[in-house]
């Protein structure tokens, strides 16, 4: 298996020696030099495990963790660290880390986790799909590959991004609590309530608003969610319509009988 590396590590020694050793073991590694733009970074190019410095007054590992965990994103992660604290273990551990390193290290080692970690991958949610693709208005989901596109150009989205709305369009028109959303994720989703909400928001603006300018998610009081996109809502109106007209023909006939 090919192995591709990313290290978030400001120290360019630090980076240096993990290149040059990782070289010899014929794997791959890409660098950058701070958690900035690491959610932007995963959109382009996913790398197989991320090796993530966390120092307390220099660089929030543990934060960017936090906000990669709650994006969805399941790639494995090692922090390495300076700090033996207990607690920075505990909280990075909780946060969904594979695995934590204390400074300084032997390469070695940190190859031997970095092996257990890509045997040993965390469970996120995925896209829960019925179906193999799904599509609204100017909108393509691809459940399989996990992509989202629009007018036929990939826009990036965050995995459980992409998972949630997934749901919503295997459920258009229909409402959905808050739980049967978290239900109809995969069950090992760490989401929560509160966590989809927030979801929900990015999703929004995203999204945009439709061609007819509504919201795609709509909030129903006491029901939760309501994705309304216009082709959904427009066959819905077309059925209420044709309705109407046979109604009106049964009513022409009742009156010619008995006339």
């Amino acid at each position: 298996m090919d192995i591709h590396v990313l290290v978030v590590e400001p120290d360019q020694v630090s980076r240096d020696n993990l290149r040059s050793y990782l070289q010899r073991q014929q794997i791959a590694m890409s660098v950058l030099y701070g958690v900035q733009g690491l959610e932007q970074r995963l959109s382009r190019e996913m790398p197989s495990l991320i090796v993530l410095r966390h120092e307390a007054c220099e660089i929030d590992g543990i934060g960017a963790l936090r906000n990669l965990r709650e994006a969805g994103y399941a790639v494995p992660v090692i922090i390495v660290s300076r700090s033996n604290d207990v607690a920075d273990k505990v909280l990075a551990f909780e946060l969904g880390a594979n695995d934590f390193l204390v400074d300084p290290y032997d390469p070695r080692e940190l190859l031997a986790r970095m092996r257990h970690a890509l045997r040993c991958k965390i469970d996120l949610p995925n896209s829960p799909a019925k179906e193999a693709r799904y599509a609204f208005d100017s909108f393509e989901i691809d459940a399989v590959g996990n992509q989202l596109f629009k007018n036929g150009a990939r826009i990036s989205a965050p995995p459980l991004a992409l998972a949630v709305l997934t749901v919503f369009a295997a459920n258009r028109m229909r409402p959905l609590s808050r739980e049967r959303i978290l239900s109809l994720l995969d069950r090992n989703s760490k989401l929560h309530a509160r966590s989809l909400d927030v979801v929900v928001f990015r999703l929004r603006k995203l999204l945009g608003l439709s061609p007819c300018g509504r919201q795609y998610i709509q909030t129903r009081y006491r029901d939760g969610y309501v994705f309304c996109p216009d082709d959904a809502f427009m066959n819905l109106s077309g059925a209420a319509s044709e309705d109407n007209q046979v109604m009106d023909c049964e009513l022409e006939s009742s009156a010619l009988l008995s006339a």
